[in-house]
This record gives structure tokens, C-alpha cells and sequence, in this order.
């Protein structure tokens, strides 16, 4: 149980001290501990993929975290992500993001799963969804100047992307996960998209 809440910063992401007990495997109370925890609230992940095309629209873009630890190339490809305003639903967040950050259109929208991306740091709860795209209609850069955004888009066989995945050049662990999903259920997936496409569905 939560005993005390105290706000250490607020700007794109709030932090905070929390103050609480929690029951142990005892069965009895902890004793009062301290937690920092970031506030982002949810968010949403959205893998492109082109059936058609058995092609996937990434992003590339910088990203401090990757900096901060040295990585040798700290732009990161990665899917499609962003946050859940405040009113918005996770399907029209998602929709907004394929938009803004690739200019894409997204024809279908499946979930893939919810996640929570660093449960020891974070409250952020991810949605992860699989969308389908037109990869034709992919290029350029995008992204919310005022945000300081800076977004390449990048087209990828999956055959391409599942090796780099599976070697480990994907370092974003969303992105990760949502490879690992399609290297399950891609083919069925595609099967499926490309039948309900025929039948005009």
C-alpha cells in the first residue's frame, strides 16, 4: 500500500518518490521502503507490415538511451511508437503514430500484446499491434518538429529484419518482441490478411 507520493520532476515524463509497504511471501507487511518510478503512462507499438510485399516499414531515429551507453550507431530502427493522449484510446494513438511518423495509412490493426517495459523503473504499459500497410507509399522523414522529432522511414524485407532481430542489431526490446511475435505467427498472419483481401474483406 502506498503511504506517501512526492513529485521530483515533471517535464515530458513525470517522476516520482513513493512511499509504500507491500505483503511478503510471508504473508506479513514489508517494512516502509522507497521507490523512484517514472510516470509515462501508456503507450502504444506498432509493427508495419506490407503482405503484399512480405515487407516491413521501420523507423530510425536517434536515441540518448543507445548514446549514453556507447552503442556504436545510437539511431535505432525500430516500430512505430508513442504515447496515449490523455481522452485518446490505444487503437486511435496508434493510428495517429503510423501516421506521423511514417505517412502511412493503416488498413488493419491487431493486437499483439501488453507489456510493461521496465516494471522496476517504469508504470508504462505498452500496447503492441501489428498494422497493415502499403510499403509503396513508405519514405522520406517525419516526425513532430516541435517535438524535435526526426524520423527516417525504412522499408525491410522480413526475411532482412528477422535476421538482423535474431543477431541482435535490434536493440529496442519493444521491437524486439514484436519480431519475435512474427517469427511465430507472420506466415499465418499473412495467409490470413491476404484471403480476407480476396475475398474483399
Amino acid at each position: 500500500m502506498v503511504e506517501g507520493t512526492e513529485v521530483l520532476a515533471e517535464g515530458h515524463i513525470k517522476l516520482e518518490r513513493i512511499q509504500l509497504r507491500t505483503e511478503t511471501f510471508s504473508g506479513e507487511m514489508s517494512k516502509s521502503a522507497t521507490r523512484d518510478i517514472s510516470r509515462s503512462g501508456p503507450s502504444v507499438a506498432i509493427l508495419l507490415y506490407d503482405p503484399e510485399r512480405h515487407a516491413f516499414v521501420l523507423t530510425e531515429q536517434f536515441r540518448l538511451g543507445a548514446y549514453l551507453n556507447h552503442v556504436e550507431n545510437p539511431w535505432l530502427l525500430e516500430c512505430v511508437a508513442g504515447m496515449v493522449d490523455e481522452g485518446e484510446t490505444p487503437e486511435a494513438a496508434a493510428r495517429r503514430e503510423v501516421q506521423e511518423e511514417t505517412g502511412c495509412q493503416a488498413t488493419r490493426l491487431e493486437v499483439i500484446g501488453r507489456y510493461l517495459t521496465s516494471p522496476g523503473l517504469s508504470d508504462e504499459l505498452i500496447t503492441v499491434y501489428v498494422a497493415a500497410v502499403d510499403a509503396t507509399r513508405a519514405g522520406g522523414v517525419h516526425g513532430k518538429a516541435s517535438e524535435g522529432e526526426n524520423i527516417r522511414t525504412r522499408v525491410l524485407s522480413v526475411g532482412d529484419a528477422l535476421e538482423r532481430a535474431d543477431r541482435g542489431d535490434m536493440l529496442n526490446i519493444v521491437t524486439q518482441v514484436a519480431m519475435l511475435w512474427f517469427a511465430g505467427h507472420g506466415e499465418e498472419l499473412r495467409k490470413r490478411w491476404r484471403n480476407d483481401a480476396e475475398a474483399g474483406g
